[in-house]
């Protein structure tokens, strides 16, 4: 069987390695991109079933990715949003920007795993 694969884009390297050892020791096939540029690359040449974004982050941030869904192609891809910034307000706009889901951090990993196999079970 393919191992289901989860593109995580951050651009804090600690939560980057943190969500790509929980996700492989998973059995998930990980992708890893500092900012989003890179992250769409990856979105380009790899079989993605997932995304992991964070919101915070220089040149284009995680709303801005947000946006370009339809354009990128991946509006069937699950964008579960992990974030500092919980706010009922921001779950709302991230909500209706597409996000399937939101993460507050600091990473709980055993909520990611949870909710990673909630989307990929479907």
């Amino acid at each position: 069987m393919k191992k289901k694969g989860i593109l995580c884009i951050d651009d804090s390297n600690t939560a980057l390695l943190v969500l790509e050892y929980a996700l492989e020791k998973a059995g998930y096939k990980v992708f890893i991109a500092e900012g989003v540029t890179k992250g769409i690359q990856i979105i380009e040449k790899q079989s993605i079933d997932l995304i992991f974004l964070d919101l915070s982050m220089p040149a284009i941030s995680g709303y801005d990715f947000l946006k370009m869904r339809d354009e990128l192609k991946i509006q069937d891809i699950p964008v579960i949003v992990i974030s500092a910034f919980d706010s009922d307000e921001t779950r709302s706009v991230v909500r209706k920007l597409g996000a399937s889901d939101f993460i507050s951090k600091p990473i709980n990993i055993e909520m990611i795993i949870e909710t990673v196999k909630e989307y990929l079970n479907r």
